[in-house]
């Protein structure tokens, strides 16, 4: 895809954020007012333990989130993939083993299309996102993703939850931040301890409460494309 689903997002958010009223002026002219919508996405599992637990969270209130899973762990653990499949789970791309610095264009290649064989074989589906290890892109792998038809997907807001930062913390600092329409970025694997899961439990009800809904990357792209 010539152009990054990512980036028109982005551009999207900062009209909405420039120019409010031309929102406002699209409610009044007709158009049904929807929920503030915000898209849950964890890198790195999946993990034999926490991924689980997360899952068996996100079910307790019907939500829907998005995994960016490593290849090298799926084939490890893939009891906890095929249950996010199973529980109608959006599975991309995160590359076989989170090593993309110094590697060629064929490498990347290769390292995507391993771990897309696995989404595939687990889910049915072809992965279409791709999330770069840290968030760092490099022309070797901007070209790679363009030669597989991937679109490179980052976030707006980091939980930090890798740096194991207190669950409250994680929390406090997320709900302070999220707005609609925003991508929160989390970890089911490389997260020490359970300060994920806990945050997690403060922070979904709470955005629940506040009528936020939970939407997969896909369709928080859809939504921005309407």
């Amino acid at each position: 895809m010539k152009a990054s689903v990512a980036r028109f997002f982005a551009l999207f958010l900062c009209v909405s954020l420039l120019f409010p009223g031309v929102i406002v002026r699209a409610a009044r002219a007709g158009e049904p007012a929807r929920a503030p919508r915000v898209a849950l996405t964890f890198d790195d599992g999946p993990h034999p333990g926490r991924t689980k637990r997360i899952l068996a969270l996100l079910d307790r209130y019907a939500v829907k989130a998005t995994f960016f899973i490593l290849g090298c762990n799926a084939e490890y653990y893939p009891e906890p993939l095929q249950m996010a499949v199973e529980g109608g789970h959006e599975i991309e791309d995160h590359s076989f083993d989170h090593k993309t610095k110094g590697k060629s264009v064929e490498e990347l290649e290769n390292s995507i299309a391993k771990t897309a064989a696995i989404i595939e074989r687990a889910s049915g589906r072809s992965p279409r996102y791709f999330r770069p290890p840290e968030g760092k892109s490099t022309l070797e792998l901007d070209r790679a993703l363009e030669a597989l038809g991937y679109d490179a997907v980052f976030w707006t807001v980091d939980s930090r939850d890798w740096t194991g930062k207190p669950a409250d913390a994680i929390a406090r600092d997320v709900l302070k931040t999220v707005r609609d329409g925003d991508i929160l970025l989390f970890h089911d694997y490389t997260c020490p301890g359970e300060n994920t899961l806990h945050a997690l439990e403060k922070i979904i009800p709470e955005l629940l409460s506040r009528g936020y809904r939970f939407v997969t990357v896909e369709e928080m792209f859809s939504v921005s494309k309407n």
